[in-house]
């Protein structure tokens, strides 16, 4: 357990300085359908107690509260000259609306965020070098399985026009259908316009950008994973004490030595969904977000 905890703790400063790149090849051919909120094609663990940190998970009685008082909340219009203020255990990220083209996106992220629908929430899903996404009520249970699966308990309709998926560019998450955006939505980290047309961009930063960049060097379960495996088996190694894995990313072969206290099978999926999950491993909470107005 010790050694783990020093892995990561190296981890949170070696990522902070990190310059190395992935391909932008591989986000090109990025499945968009992950990016659905309905999609549950990411497999996780439940939280690992030596990355989970302090976290306070509520109840489902208390998330159908949450999603009740949002329903009723009304905000006041929405105006060109709102700010949006994402207030994160990163730092805080100021961010405009586009109201006269995406007005019914604008209206739907304010009466979420004013009632208080995002507070502690978390960016569940971070992709160095493509985006971050939250906005999702169900990474407030106890339940790691879930994330990304949730969403107020309405729908409302696309959105789609001629901004273009820029670094900064504030997007709503949605699920196989045009017309099936929530509360989940994405940031992205680099230009990203295969999106474009596609997803509602709704918002862009405007100030502290270099917090969705503190955001992204966060280590999520596949960088952890990774740091438990090997390119290659070592040599003079009993094979039947290592499994042999899959980058899903670079769908190249990893190697990692069984635990002791783990059999084959179990190893191999609890690896597996680690490597499959985007999650960082200790949750970056959204403290609250609020729109104020311009007027």
């Amino acid at each position: 357990m010790i050694h783990i905890k020093i892995i990561f703790i190296l981890l949170n400063i070696t990522f902070a300085l990190d310059t190395l790149k992935l391909k932008t090849d591989y986000f090109k051919d990025f499945n968009l359908g992950k990016l659905n909120i309905e999609a549950k094609d990411i497999l996780t663990l439940q939280p690992l107690k030596q990355f989970a940190g302090d976290y306070n998970y509520i109840t489902q009685s208390k998330i159908d509260s949450i999603v009740n008082n949002a329903y009723l909340y009304e905000p006041s219009p929405i105006s060109n000259n709102d700010t949006i203020f994402i207030e994160t255990t990163k730092g805080t990220i100021k961010l405009q609306y586009f109201t006269d083209i995406a007005p019914k996106h604008c209206y739907n992220f304010k009466k979420l965020a004013n009632s208080g629908f995002y507070d502690n929430t978390t960016f569940h899903r971070v992709i160095k070098d493509f985006m971050i996404q939250g906005g999702d009520i169900l990474s407030r249970d106890s339940k790691r399985d879930n994330d990304g699966t949730g969403g107020p308990g309405w729908k409302i309709d696309q959105e789609f026009n001629s901004i273009q998926h820029d670094r900064g560019i504030l997007s709503m998450a949605r699920g196989p259908s045009p017309n099936s955006a929530g509360s989940q939505f994405f940031i992205c980290l680099k230009d990203a316009h295969w999106l474009d047309g596609n997803y509602t961009a709704f918002g862009r930063v405007i100030e502290n950008i270099h917090v969705i960049d503190f955001i992204a060097d966060t280590p999520t379960d596949y960088i952890v994973a990774k740091t438990q495996c090997h390119n290659t088996m070592p040599p003079n190694q009993k094979s039947e004490e290592w499994i042999e894995l899959i980058d899903p990313k670079s769908r190249k072969k990893l190697f990692a030595k069984i635990p002791d206290d783990k059999n084959k099978n179990e190893y191999y999926s609890e690896m597996m969904k680690l490597l499959r999950s985007d999650n960082p491993s200790a949750p970056v909470t959204i403290k609250k977000i609020r729109v104020k107005d311009g007027n």
